[in-house]
């Protein structure tokens, strides 16, 4: 059991030295600097690319000039842009401006980027997930702050209960009672600034640069990590109307919408757990 627990970590600690944007010896920050790319980063990141593309760029992983921008990266300097600083910000956020030559990344625009943030942990997840499986482990939850997957099922149980958080922050978390998959919460209630009167979280559309609004969380399932980090974000910015539409029979969902003066609403489309 143990050397399997060993195992999961040691491939968070492999996905850190692949996907960190804060350490410069990652192989994402090489790319990003114009180094030459191994197999499996060349891999993730055509998997995140493809998840902007099917999303119309409502999930987009060349966002981290907007999220600078608002100082939402270090949760501290949080400020209203201008409309103008946006405009120039917009022309480095675009997923379409990203191709793959020679084993390196291509930019069509200078200071681009890509950003594993909305991806990276869901990654690490299913690759924990994978370690653990290859040592035998049968029945596992593996979290990663918003973002976990299980499989199997806890001892005399036919289910896992996975506790939402309350975005009002009072202690009124909920439960969901998950089978099988992966889960997770894109949330406006961690990392926001008000001005004004008039609260700011960090979601940002990365077609607008600007926060979305009305939506306080969204929680996913999908069968992998990866896939419910990603399209979690996704779904949040794109609101519940079209993304039911688009993703209703793949994926479940969960949002927690911002209803004014009568607080919070929460509606669940039909593949969510209940």
């Amino acid at each position: 059991m143990q050397t399997a627990i060993a195992a999961a970590f040691d491939e968070f600690r492999a996905v850190d030295k692949l996907l960190s944007i804060h350490r410069p010896d990652s192989a994402l920050a090489r790319a990003n600097a114009g180094g030459t790319m191994n197999a499996e980063l060349t891999a993730v990141l055509q998997r995140a690319l493809a998840v902007a593309k099917e999303t119309d760029g409502a999930f987009d992983p060349t966002i981290r000039p907007l999220a600078d921008l608002w100082g939402f990266i270090n949760k501290e300097g949080y400020r209203m842009p201008a409309d103008a600083e946006l405009r120039t910000v917009l022309s480095k956020v675009n997923f379409r401006n990203v191709d793959f030559r020679n084993d390196r990344l291509q930019f069509a625009a200078q200071d681009m980027s890509i950003d594993s943030g909305g991806f990276g942990k869901g990654y690490a997840v299913d690759r924990a997930i994978a370690a653990l499986q290859r040592h035998g482990i049968q029945n596992a939850m593996v979290k990663a702050g918003g973002d976990l997957r299980v499989i199997g099922l806890p001892p005399g149980k036919d289910h896992w209960i996975i506790w939402l958080e309350d975005p009002q922050k009072k202690g009124q978390r909920t439960p969901v009672k998950l089978r099988q998959g992966a889960m997770s919460t894109s949330g406006q209630y961690e990392n926001f600034m008000i001005i004004e009167g008039k609260r700011y979280g960090h979601l940002l559309d990365p077609r607008t640069g600007k926060p979305i609004q009305g939506i306080a969380a969204c929680t996913l399932t999908a069968p992998t990590c990866f896939e419910s980090d990603a399209y979690a974000t996704a779904a949040a910015v794109m609101g519940v109307k079209k993304s039911t539409k688009k993703f209703g029979d793949r994926f479940g969902m969960r949002f927690v919408l911002m209803n004014g003066d009568e607080g919070l609403r929460v509606v669940r489309t039909q593949r969510f757990p209940r």
